[in-house]
């Protein structure tokens, strides 16, 4: 199966550095920029390959992520959907990065629903089980990384099932179903087992705030504020700071926050930026905002 293949297909690709799991270049996440020709698919030679779900033809596709496997198996039985079953159909196209107890299955989405956002549920610990990936929260895609691309720890991406990413299947309703109930209510469900109430009964906290506009001059201000927050600092004041830029789904966000963290040269390590980039979740409300920038630049002696 070649590059050609894919996109002949219909799936809009995107090239990240080999071994990593983000790409590098900013705007990646755009419509215009993924990869829909075979000429542009030379650019993915000797790269890592990823799929940009929302952007696919004729209709988005997306990645049901099973994070940590035994929990999503149990929680989805609560639902009434075996997993089980879903890996074992015939036409299952799903992808193993080498990692235990994680596994992902590709659907393509209806016509009439486009590109859903994509939505994240937590298993008993508190950590990641879950999650239905297609859509960024500002429009724009989510990537997963295809065979034979390369994950950071050095195991080869596989596909796995009796299907072909060639001919990806439709999502089952009933996963389908789950998901746009959780999108249309604004809900976020973090405990693992379905209570008489229905499906994700816990209410999640809603932003709001209106986002900033990308002016010369709120760029100039973040600019500003960024020089009064040293990134010589903890791994989670550094991620809360750099997630706090990317929500502002601005075009630039990706070159500040990466400026910002390559002013601590001593520390600064590009791979893990980019992971970092890749693991931001536009679609988590109550994550870092630009509050989290003012009040680090407060504490770092900015007056305004």
């Amino acid at each position: 199966m070649t590059h050609l293949d894919l996109v002949q297909s219909g799936l809009a690709l995107v090239p990240v550095p080999h071994m990593q799991k983000g790409p590098s270049t900013v705007g990646w996440n755009l419509r215009e920029n993924v990869i829909t020709t075979p000429q542009a698919a030379l650019r993915l030679a000797g790269k890592n390959i990823g799929l940009a779900h929302a952007f696919c033809t004729p209709t988005p596709t997306c990645a049901i992520d099973l994070d940590n496997y035994k929990e999503s198996k149990k929680w989805l039985a609560q639902e009434g959907i075996d997993l089980g079953l879903l890996l074992q159909s015939p036409d299952a196209a799903v992808i193993w990065s080498g990692k235990q107890n994680s596994l992902k299955l590709l659907y393509r989405l209806p016509k009439e629903v486009g590109a859903p956002v994509s939505i994240q549920l937590h298993g008993p610990d508190g950590t990641m089980m879950l999650e239905f990936r297609c859509a960024a929260k500002n429009g724009t895609t989510l990537q997963d990384l295809l065979p034979p691309s390369v994950h950071p720890t050095g195991s080869q991406y596989q596909w796995l099932g009796s299907g072909s990413p060639l001919s990806i299947p439709d999502i089952p309703s009933s996963l389908l179903k789950i998901w746009l109930n959780i999108k249309s209510d604004k809900r976020t469900c973090k405990r693992p087992t379905r209570q008489s109430s229905g499906p994700c009964t816990k209410s999640a906290t809603l932003s709001l705030t209106t986002p900033r506009p990308e002016t010369p001059r709120e760029v100039a201000i973040v600019k500003q504020l960024l020089r009064h927050i040293s990134a010589d600092c903890g791994r989670d004041t550094w991620r809360d700071i750099v997630w706090a830029i990317l929500s502002t789904g601005w075009a630039c966000a990706v070159d500040l926050a990466k400026a910002w963290s390559e002013s601590a040269p001593t520390r600064y390590e590009d791979a893990a930026f980019w992971t970092l980039v890749q693991t931001f979740d536009p679609a988590h409300v109550e994550g870092p905002s630009l509050g989290t920038v003012y009040f680090h630049a407060r504490k770092g002696g900015w007056i305004g």
